[in-house]
């Protein structure tokens, strides 16, 4: 699907790049809070530190003392996530009502600057230092520490309310990208339906008024279409003056023939014939050559339940007395895209044949398979063998020289077939004679 429509290709294009940016887009934001966040609650876990630090006092009799809580509620609750530890001389410990009994873990190492610890209360943001009060007094260990679930929770949090805002933005852009890409190729999508409608016959030329980037195309196809139209003219009118200008010889020569019969020179007047009556034949078979190919294939449409009528009620005048039955089958909306008067040959051409053979009965039907009109045309009659069914299709060929005929239509019929990019052939009928079958474009729609 991607190979054959450009506008899946700009779709999914413009989708990727806007999941893309926006999915590059949420991990840069992500990353960029999530310091904000770490850089904030380490700033507020040294003012917790100056705060403790500036309360804590030690009493006449050397024991230390916090007279006041400090100004977050969160210490004074147990399991509050928020902790305060301070350890003096002598093992002395204070901490804050959060703690209770549970100690936190002071490590001398790393002081001074927030960091990320393990223990029995869970993972700790940790802040700590050794604070020296002066007049000799002994230094002071001082801890505050934030669980890192509080912190991982407001991180989770941001992150599902940034995933769901990229996410209808993603939407929003790419029902955009959608809408901009469908509004971008509608002139394209209005010359492939005008290509139609030329194709289909409804109209002779391409709209004006189309974009400029595409502007310049619509000028040479209706350019080309015009001088594709003119030049088949002529080669349509130059073939009619070259069978005109040798119908008259022709003629000519039947008209001496027939001098030499009456003078009792009836071999040589046959012979004249016989070569006149071939000339005769292949004029006709090149003018039929020459009107198809004088229409060309653009354009082009006719109704198949019209043509089909009009042949069998013709086909059924001339076969009265023999009491043939002519049958039809075929769907009131088919359309071929075949020059009318050529399809009406082609189906002439074949229902004759078949009711010159048939003993009772010809059937004609039509339908539609995978873009093609295809047509059966079968009779009753005794068949064709096998090795002759494409030997009735050379110009001049005919199995029965009883029966009436130049052996012309059938090579006529395969030429035009060919000529509008389709076939025909012969094959046996279910009830013992023949079924000719053709396929056909159909119009497009």
């Amino acid at each position: 699907m991607l190979r054959n429509s450009f506008r899946a290709r700009l779709i999914v294009g413009a989708v990727l790049w806007i999941s893309v940016g926006l999915l590059l887009s949420g991990l840069v934001l992500s990353r960029l809070f999530e310091e904000l966040v770490v850089r904030q609650v380490d700033h507020d876990l040294t003012d917790h530190s100056e705060e403790l630090r500036g309360l804590v006092e030690r009493r006449p009799d050397g024991t230390l003392a916090v007279p006041r809580p400090l100004s977050d509620p969160r210490f004074a609750a147990h399991n509050s996530g928020l902790y305060w530890q301070v350890e003096g001389a002598g093992g002395q410990v204070l901490r804050s009502p959060s703690l209770q009994d549970v100690s936190l873990p002071f490590d001398a190492a790393d002081l001074d600057r927030p960091q990320r610890v393990v223990t029995s209360l869970g993972t700790l943001r940790l802040y700590q230092q050794i604070v020296r009060p002066g007049g000799g007094e002994p230094p002071l260990q001082m801890s505050i520490a934030l669980a890192q679930s509080a912190l991982d929770a407001e991180l989770s949090h941001f992150d599902m309310t940034l995933a769901a805002s990229l996410a209808v933005i993603a939407l929003g852009l790419s029902g955009a990208a959608v809408l901009q890409v469908t509004v971008g190729l509608w002139p394209l999508v209005r010359l492939r339906r005008a290509l139609t409608e030329v194709r289909s016959g409804r109209v002779e030329r391409l709209p004006d008024g189309l974009p400029q980037e595409v502007a310049p195309l619509v000028q040479d196809l209706n350019a080309m279409i015009g001088s594709n139209t003119e030049m088949l003219r002529r080669a349509r009118t130059q073939a009619g003056t070259l069978a005109h200008s040798l119908k008259t010889p022709l003629a000519v020569l039947l008209d001496e023939a027939q001098q030499l019969e009456a003078t009792g020179q009836a071999e040589s007047a046959k012979v004249v014939k016989g070569q006149c009556l071939k000339m005769q034949r292949q004029i006709d078979f090149e003018m039929a050559r020459a009107r198809a190919a004088a229409r060309g294939t653009l354009g082009l449409a006719c109704a198949v339940k019209g043509i089909l009528t009009d042949v069998v009620s013709a086909l059924a005048q001339l076969n009265r007395r023999r009491g043939i039955e002519f049958r039809l089958d075929a769907a009131e909306d088919l359309v071929v895209a075949c020059d009318a008067q050529d399809f009406s040959e082609i189906v002439g051409n074949l229902a004759d044949n078949a009711a010159k053979w048939a003993r009772s009965a010809v059937r004609l039907s039509a339908g539609r398979v995978r873009g093609l009109v295809t047509l059966t045309i079968e009779d009753d009659g005794p068949g064709i063998p096998e090795s002759a069914r494409e030997t009735v299709f050379t110009l001049g060929a005919r199995l029965d020289e009883s029966v009436p005929g130049f052996g012309l239509g059938l090579a006529v019929t395969r030429e035009l077939v060919a000529h509008y990019g389709g076939r025909v052939w012969l094959e046996p009928s279910t009830t013992g004679g023949t079924r000719a079958c053709v396929e056909l474009p159909a119009v497009p729609g």
